[in-house]
């Protein structure tokens, strides 16, 4: 079943009674489960893998086709959910207000290219940004000391050679500098963490070439579709200055 046919299918369902639980219906969550792995650029077979499932359960899910609960729990922890979200009764939100949400969480994630964090030029790019994010929803506290190490790097390179610095530094101390932000970007991959880096344009009143780096992390035992992701996307709200800084990634 072709996505239109699906949120045809949800159209025409009649309003659920106010304040009664109900689960969510069947081809609710085939389009969750279908933008879900959209998002992260994951295979059906990679999705049926983390869920450990078939992939013709994946396949009948994302057809909007009955699927047992057990194997729905395990689509949806799959997909970073709680168990029982595709499965267990609660009271619906007004459709309006479920519309106006996915309005506000889908209308403002912008593509933003990204490529495997590995030479000099891009460290460069990121030093030469207005702010940088690095972005490890995944990554446990025994990654802390050397996301610390990358952050602080990063910082430093940024002092030296960013838009704001006095002479950009002498070449040989730019060129270790990058050297030391790789080295950290190096450890980071032989940890078994995939690191991409993105630059994205967010111009704000009063500073128009506002650039944001973004540095995603992500374990490969959790992502491996991640080594060849060629986009991610992001929340232009939260690119913004402020506290905050959290990408959507995909």
């Amino acid at each position: 079943m072709k996505s239109k046919e699906i949120i045809e299918r949800l159209a025409a369902m009649p309003p659920r009674p106010p304040g009664v639980p109900a689960v969510p219906p069947i081809e609710l969550v085939a389009m969750v489960t279908r933008m879900g792995r959209s998002l992260r650029q994951w295979k059906k077979e990679t999705l049926a893998d983390f869920a450990c499932v078939s992939l013709s359960t994946i396949e009948r899910v994302e057809r909007a086709e009955p699927v047992g609960v057990e194997s729905l729990d395990r689509v949806a922890l799959a997909l970073g959910y709680e168990k029982g979200a595709f499965t267990a009764a609660r009271i619906p939100i007004p459709r309006e207000q479920a519309a106006a949400e996915f309005v506000e969480e889908m209308g403002n994630l912008e593509a933003v290219p990204v490529r495997p964090f590995l030479t000099h030029r891009q460290v460069r790019m990121v030093a030469g940004t207005q702010a940088f994010l690095i972005h490890r929803p995944e990554l446990g506290p025994a990654y802390d000391a050397d996301v610390e190490a990358l952050t602080e790097w990063i910082d430093l390179v940024s002092w030296v050679m960013g838009p704001h610095s006095i002479g950009g530094g002498e070449f040989n101390r730019r060129r270790d500098l990058c050297g030391n932000v790789l080295a950290s970007v190096s450890e980071l991959r032989r940890r078994g963490v995939t690191v991409l880096v993105a630059v994205m344009e967010a111009p704000i009143p009063g500073i128009p070439d506002w650039k944001v780096a973004i540095i995603s992390l992500t374990p490969r035992l959790s992502d491996p579709g991640a080594t060849n992701r060629r986009t991610i996307l992001v929340d232009r709200r939260l690119v913004q200055p402020g506290p905050g800084y959290l990408p959507y990634l995909a």
